[in-house]
């Protein structure tokens, strides 16, 4: 250490001790009288302060004779120092902790022989390693209570403090975080949102899509609902606000709806069901094939419409619960649909069933008038035999009249029980179902002979004639099959059936009426409404087969040989080239209206 002049001061043990200085400790301080011979003392503040006259020395200060100066040496007793600071979010607090070393300063009792006495050069820091001093932490909270902490503080802080041996940062308080809300989620079973341009009815790619099916009231998506949040608090008790719960709506287009709660969106018909985007959906009642039906789409079976851009090729089957449309044509494949059918194109070697289910209804109509009809002219008759011989019984009486008369009432009976299975409750109800199996029980085999009178057929009929007054003509509305050519196919329709330029050696089914506005060559028609052909048969082939039920109207504006017309179970034989033919039936009576043709000239 250099003096005041920039000089070091001589070692102790080269230093010439004056007997006559005196430095004594009497337990709180030190008293020094340095004699005569030290002209000034220089003291050292961070050490200790140096008093004379109860005046603190803070500078070099010139010894007078008799000055006795005090030094009270610094004692480190609280052996840990902190500060604290609080982050700028007020979440968390943090102390940084120092432990110093517990003593005091001591100062030599041997003063040296010098002019000048630096203080410094003769002190010594002496530790105190059994200091007894036992620390709390008071001081700790009136800080923390002054800094505005009192939320989130940390247990057992002040034992953390205690365990510092140099330095460490210690967390003093953390904010209570809040729980964010839990967003709400969508289950989805759709698929993803397809690309869609503005207008969606002409811009979705229903194929490239590769589009699922669904029925009506099936779930497409579901909302898990989310949960609100927790707010939380920063260590100075302020509320720390969660993020707004945001709730999401589904957006609905055409043909869904919303469940009661308003979570789940469910198709209102049977279709193909759309994603939109996240949140929008709908279902299209309608299957679009933008090109052919071929082994690379495979065949369709769709609860909806069926649209189809190209043709139905070899081997493949379109069925359809709406409509099927076709632009082009049909070739060996089998169409099925229960609203209608369109194909623009042509139809050939495939089978088409159109309202198949009103088809069958049809049919079961048809067998149970004409057992009805039949039934009616056999009580008839067993009844005047009755009359004629009173000891005759009905039993054999019917079976004789059945077996002789009426053979195809037996087996028509069996089929029309045959045609309750599957059950079709909306058509047929408990009553006409008991009947049918009563006629059966009486009319097939060993039945008429149980029979002691004819109540219980006579029962049944009452039941089959209610029926066919309310339901036997019901045809199902707008069910219609139309096509521009037909060759070698089937069709079955349970409506009306249009062709616009001909047909040529195909069975054609329809429970409606029947208009062809071209040829009609070869196959059999058969229908329950009217018919219109514009031309009917031709030269040189096997014959055309109508049969029309009995009140049909039948008109044909030119027509070739060899045609058979079934108007109910009456036959007309047309072997003669006519024109203007007009097949019907008047007060009962077949009537047919005809010019005669040349079979070569049309107007």
């Amino acid at each position: 250490m250099k003096d005041h002049k920039g000089n070091l001061p001589m070692e102790v043990d080269d230093m010439e001790i004056f007997e006559d200085n005196v430095v004594t400790w009497d337990g709180e301080k030190y008293l020094m009288n340095l004699g005569t011979d030290i002209e000034k003392i220089i003291p050292f503040p961070s050490a200790g302060r140096l008093i004379l006259n109860g005046q603190e020395v803070l500078q070099e200060k010139i010894i007078n004779k008799g000055d006795i100066f005090e030094f009270y040496p610094v004692e480190k007793n609280n052996s840990l120092i902190w500060s604290i600071e609080v982050l700028p979010d007020r979440c968390k607090a943090i102390a940084k902790v120092k432990r110093e070393e517990t003593g005091r300063y001591m100062l030599e009792e041997t003063v040296p022989k010098s002019k000048e006495y630096f203080l410094e050069s003769h002190l010594r820091w002496e530790s105190d390693s059994d200091s007894k001093q036992r620390l709390t932490g008071d001081s700790l909270s009136i800080e923390l209570q002054e800094k505005g902490i009192k939320c989130g503080i940390k247990q057992n802080v002040w034992t953390e403090f205690l365990t510092v041996t140099k330095e460490k940062e210690i967390i003093l308080a953390e904010a209570k975080m809040p729980v964010q809300p839990i967003p709400a989620e969508i289950i989805d079973y759709v698929g993803e949102p397809i690309k869609q341009e503005e207008n969606h009815s002409q811009a979705i790619d229903f194929f490239a899509s590769k589009l699922k099916t669904c029925q009506k009231d099936e779930i497409l998506a579901r909302i898990i609902p989310g949960k609100e949040g927790i707010p939380g608090m920063n260590i100075l008790g302020e509320i720390i606000e969660t993020e707004p719960l945001k709730n999401i709506e589904f957006k609905l287009q055409k043909n869904v709806y919303l469940s009661e709660d308003g979570l789940e969106v469910k198709a209102a018909c049977a279709g193909t069901p759309l994603r939109i985007n996240d949140l929008t959906y709908l279902v299209e009642n309608a299957y679009i094939v933008r090109r052919d039906v071929s082994l690379e789409t495979g065949s369709i079976d769709f609860p909806g419409d069926v649209l189809v851009g190209g043709n139905v090729n070899d081997g493949l089957r379109v069925h359809a619960e709406g409509n099927i449309k076709v632009r082009g044509s049909v070739t060996s494949a089998k169409l099925k649909a229960e609203a209608g059918v369109q194909v623009d194109g042509n139809i050939v070697a495939s089978k088409i069933i159109i309202g198949e289910r009103h088809v069958n209804r049809s049919r079961f109509s048809k067998v149970l008038q004409e057992v009805n009809e039949d039934l009616i002219i056999c009580i008839s008759q067993v009844e005047q035999l009755q009359s004629v011989s009173k000891d005759s019984k009905v039993g054999p009486l019917l079976k004789v009249i059945l077996e002789k008369k009426f053979p195809n009432l037996a087996s028509k009976s069996e089929e029309l029980e045959k045609m309750l299975n599957p059950a079709d409750p909306e058509f047929i109800d408990q009553q006409l179902e008991v009947g049918v199996r009563t006629l059966k029980h009486f009319l097939v085999g060993l039945g008429p002979l149980q029979l002691e009178d004819l109540r219980h057929i006579k029962n049944a009929l009452k039941v089959i004639n209610h029926f066919l007054e309310t339901k036997g003509n019901m045809l199902p509305a707008n069910v219609v099959c139309e096509t521009n050519y037909i060759q070698n196919s089937e069709i079955i329709c349970a409506g009306d059936f249009i062709c616009r330029k001909g047909t040529y050696n195909s069975t054609i089914k329809a429970g409606g009426s029947i208009k062809i506005y071209g040829i009609c060559r070869g196959g059999e028609i058969n229908c329950t409404g009217d018919v219109y052909i514009w031309e009917l048969g031709g030269p040189s082939i096997s014959s055309t087969v109508i049969r029309a039920a009995k009140n049909s109207r039948i008109n044909v504006e030119y027509c070739h040989g060899n045609i058979k017309v079934y108007m109910g179970k009456e036959l007309i034989v047309l072997d003669e080239y006519v024109q203007k033919l007009e097949i019907y039936r008047e007060n009962g009576i077949v009537q047919v209206e005809k010019i005669k043709w040349d079979g070569h000239n049309k107007r």
